[in-house]
């Protein structure tokens, strides 16, 4: 092994003794040291590290590639991959703790495993040489891609929780008891008023109104109808101008509306109740 090699050995495994200290707080998720060192454990022992920079071992980098396309499932690809495991390690590492430190679902040392899925079977079969990206820069790009695709997976099965665990109103309360009629929603009750019960206010007021509406001028009568439609004397009183195309003045509605009240109380005290249901 030349000195060369034995440096940049060296190198990765100070590294390796740096990262065993880190400790990162996204979101108030703190990444454990045991979790760094479960993942630095299992590191691949090689014979032939890939050592040298990116641009320097590019060459080299996309030719193992190319050769493990031919043959993905033979020793010799499953050799080459522990090469190019261990020279990314620094990188799978950074991104699994710095970018993507926390996924619903999945541990850091899950995380770092879907950064190999993404390397191994979707890096290295995908990657075309011709395309102009070198093997690195492709596989990084679809790391990310995995991790951010997994990112928002994770979101949406949160979003379709509610609707997974959703329990019918019509189920039996009883699990498996599908012929009884003790269900929910005889069960739970309905704060809702029920049809008939709005069917039956709704004729109230119609026949309360139409009651009183005998009992009006017909310049009360407008008032009444342009006061249940609207809130404000200064509204009746020009909606009431443009209808008759007669001045009408505020005092002259507020007049209006004083009889009404009047004429209202008076039918409340001597009228049938079938005339005047809204205020039995």
């Amino acid at each position: 092994m030349s000195r060369k090699e034995e440096k940049n050995i060296k190198k990765i495994s100070k590294d390796i003794d740096e990262l065993n200290e880190v400790e990162i707080e996204p979101s108030n998720i703190i990444v454990q040291r045991n979790n760094v060192e479960e993942i630095l454990f299992k590191l691949p022992i090689v014979k032939k590290p890939i050592v040298g920079t990116p641009k320097q071992i590019q060459r080299t980098l996309d030719s193992i590639v190319k050769k493990m396309q031919k043959s993905p499932n033979s020793k010799e690809s499953q050799e080459q991959f522990k090469r190019i495991h261990l020279y990314m390690h620094g990188y799978l590492i950074n991104i699994v703790l710095r970018q993507f430190p926390y996924i619903k679902g999945l541990q850091t040392v899950d995380i770092y495993q879907e950064t190999l899925i993404a390397l191994r079977f979707k890096a290295i079969p995908g990657f075309k040489k011709r395309k102009g990206m070198s093997f690195l820069n492709f596989a990084k790009m679809c790391i990310r891609r995995h991790l951010i695709t997994l990112l928002n997976a994770s979101k949406t099965i949160q979003y379709n929780q509610p609707m997974n665990k959703a329990i019918s109103i019509d189920a039996p309360v009883i699990q498996g008891d599908e012929n009884s009629s003790n269900t929910f929603s005889n069960t739970l009750e309905d704060k809702k008023p029920h049809s008939s019960i709005i069917a039956e206010k709704d004729e109230a007021y119609m026949v309360t109104k139409n009651t009183l509406m005998e009992a009006l001028s017909s310049f009360e009568r407008v008032v009444l109808a342009e006061y249940l439609a609207t809130s404000t004397y200064r509204e009746i009183a020009k909606n009431i101008s443009k209808r008759t195309n007669k001045r009408c003045a505020t005092k002259s509605v507020d007049n209006a509306l004083w009889r009404i009240r009047k004429k209202a109380i008076q039918l409340k005290r001597f009228a049938k109740d079938d005339d005047m249901p809204l205020f039995i």
